[in-house]
C-alpha cells in the first residue's frame, strides 16, 4: 500500500530528527512531503524519498498561524494516495508507517495517538526502540472511544481522496491555528461513521517533546507584520473579521466548530505551490 507522510514544516531543527526516525522504521514511507517555505533543500534525508512544498498566495493568510494550510497543500500534492499526516517536532515510533499501513487496508481513516517524553537524555535511535508506556499518553486512555475535541492531525491517517472530498482542513480558522483538526476530526466522523466520536489508536504511536521547540520565523508571509486594519466580514455563513490591506482574518463566532460543514474548503487554485524533490 502507498503512503505518503506529510509534514508541515517550520521548525527547522527538528524535521532532521523526525526524517532520521523515519528512515529507522520497520516498513519506510512511499515519499515524505515537507510542506515548507523555511527548510533548506540541501537537509539530509536520511535516503528517504523527500520532496519539499514552496508555496505563495495572494488571497490566502500564510505566516503564523497557518499550519492547517500546511497540512492541506501536502494532502493535495500526495497524487491520491494514502497519507499520514505528522508534525515537525515529533519522532516516529519503529511501526508507525507498518501500522498505518495496516489500518488504513481496513479504515476509512484513523487518529493516532501521542506519547510526550523528554527528549533531553534520548538520542533518536533509541526513542524509535521504546515502548509506549516510558512516556506519559496524550488521551485517557489510548485505545479507546472519545469525543471529537481528541482530534489532534499531529498524528492522522486517511486516504488523500477522502479529505479532499471533505474540503481539507477548514482555512476559516486560519492565523488562529486552534480547532481546525477537531473540526474536521467532527466532519469526518460524521461523514463516514455518523457519530460524534472517534477511536485513538495506539499505535501507531509518536513520541512528542515535553520540552516543544518554539516556532521559527516564517520565511515568507503575506500579511501584516504588526496591527491591522479590520472591517467585519463573513466566510460562508461564518462572521469573521479581516483586514483591509493583507488576507488576515479571525473568526468571531466560535459556534462554527460545531458545525460539520467545511465554511472555507482549500482551493489549490489559490495557491502557487512548487514541489522540488531531494531523492
Amino acid at each position: 500500500m502507498e503512503l505518503d507522510v506529510v509534514v508541515p514544516t517550520l521548525r527547522t531543527g527538528t524535521v532532521q530528527r523526525l526524517l532520521r526516525s523515519l528512515s529507522l522504521s520497520t516498513s519506510r514511507p512511499d515519499i515524505v512531503t515537507l510542506v515548507s517555505n523555511e527548510v533548506s533543500l540541501d537537509i539530509e534525508t536520511f535516503g528517504l524519498d523527500v520532496q519539499v512544498a514552496r508555496f505563495r498566495s495572494a488571497t490566502v493568510p500564510i505566516g503564523h498561524g497557518d499550519l492547517a494550510l500546511r497540512r492541506n497543500i501536502g494532502i493535495w500534492a500526495s497524487a491520491g494516495r494514502n497519507i499520514v499526516v505528522l508534525d515537525d517536532d515529533l519522532v516516529a515510533a519503529a511501526e508507525l508507517v507498518a501500522v498505518s499501513r495496516e489500518l488504513l487496508r481496513t479504515l476509512r481513516y484513523f487518529w493516532g495517538h501521542h506519547r510526550y517524553l523528554s527528549f533531553a537524555d534520548h538520542p533518536v535511535e533509541e526513542l524509535v526502540a521504546l515502548p509506549p508506556d516510558r512516556g506519559r499518553p496524550r488521551e485517557q486512555p489510548p485505545n479507546s472511544w472519545h469525543l471529537w475535541m481528541s482530534c489532534y492531525g499531529g498524528m492522522f491517517g486517511a486516504p488523500a481522496d477522502l479529505v479532499r472530498d471533505l474540503g481539507g482542513f477548514d482555512l476559516v480558522f486560519s492565523c488562529r491555528q486552534a480547532n481546525e483538526d477537531q473540526q474536521l476530526g467532527k466532519r469526518i466522523a460524521r461523514h463516514v461513521d455518523g457519530t460524534d466520536r472517534v477511536f485513538v489508536y495506539e499505535p501507531p504511536f509518536a513520541w512528542h517533546p515535553t520540552e516543544p521547540e518554539p516556532w521559527g520565523p516564517p520565511a515568507f508571509s503575506n500579511v501584516c507584520p504588526s496591527d491591522h486594519e479590520t472591517v467585519d466580514g463573513t466566510v460562508g455563513r461564518v462572521p469573521v473579521q479581516r483586514c483591509k490591506r493583507c488576507p488576515w482574518l479571525r473568526i468571531t463566532d466560535e459556534t462554527c466548530l460545531f458545525d460539520d460543514s467545511v465554511h472555507w474548503p482549500y482551493n489549490p487554485a489559490e495557491i502557487e505551490v512548487q514541489i522540488v524533490e531531494l531523492r
